[in-house]
């Protein structure tokens, strides 16, 4: 029996694995949706033809049917905002009583801490307690992306 070790060198060149991934702006993802709903298109067409998976096509026009495949330049539509008073609720007495041992440093703190609530699409973010304007920063960026 004869065992020869495999000749990989024609596959060498089409590792994938070595190659930069590729991305598409907005606007390239947003033409190639646009091109497959002209009447007459076939998806896997247009996929073939720009060197992509039609699954990828398929998954980008369910974005653009959701609204959530917008290109760059175009401004996102604003969220209403309403500011509530938080309503308090009845302390008990034992609740009264831990209160009174808190310190001065600690009622500070429960004064000047803040909470937020965001409402998206069904999904609620909460944010208690100070929220730095960093950490703000970078939910609202996140929720940008959605």
């Amino acid at each position: 029996m004869d065992i020869k070790p495999k000749d990989t060198s024609a596959a060498v060149g089409l590792d994938w694995r070595k190659k930069p991934r590729r991305s598409f702006k907005p606007e390239q993802r947003l033409a190639m949706v646009l091109e497959c709903e002209r009447p007459g298109v076939s998806v896997a067409q247009v996929a073939q033809r720009n060197g992509i998976n039609a699954n990828l096509l398929f998954t980008w026009r369910k974005l653009h049917a959701h609204g959530q495949l917008v290109p760059a330049g175009r401004p996102t539509a604003l969220v209403p905002v309403t500011v509530v008073q938080p309503t308090p609720k009845p302390e008990t007495q034992a609740k009264r009583k831990r209160r009174r041992r808190s310190t001065a440093a600690t009622d500070a703190a429960h004064r000047t801490a803040g909470a937020i609530e965001i409402e998206l699409a069904g999904a609620r973010i909460y944010l208690h307690g100070a929220i730095s304007e960093a950490n703000l920063q970078i939910v609202l960026k996140a929720l940008a992306r959605r």
